[in-house]
């Protein structure tokens, strides 16, 4: 039984610390954290990210449920100018798919 939803976690900060390939989140909701049209952004490298990733609740009947996260999220460009910037807080909807947790939805408010 799988209880834990430290893997979605760790999903996620991977993708958005661009350590995913984006094949790998392309036509899943994880794929709106995959930055990784940062690197080719006018000709931009990506040197530096900071990403602060809390999980605030979580709550799921083993089978479905929601995480609440907040994330603070900047990158910047080998010249150090911010190439990006996001703060937010979050609410997926996860399920079990084939054994492992799934970010089936992401909602964040405007």
């Amino acid at each position: 039984m799988l209880i834990s939803t430290n893997s979605v976690m760790r999903e996620v900060r991977s993708a958005f610390l661009l350590e995913l390939d984006p094949a790998v989140t392309e036509g899943r909701a994880i794929g709106a954290y995959n930055y990784d049209w940062l690197n080719r952004r006018e000709g931009r490298e990506v040197d530096e990210i900071y990403l602060r990733l809390r999980r605030q609740l979580t709550f799921h009947n083993f089978q479905e449920g929601y995480i609440w996260v907040s994330y603070i999220y900047r990158v910047h460009d080998t010249a150090g100018r911010l190439m990006t910037s996001s703060r937010a807080g979050a609410r997926w909807r996860i399920e079990r798919i084939d054994g492992e947790w799934e970010i089936v939805q992401i909602y964040e408010a405007p």
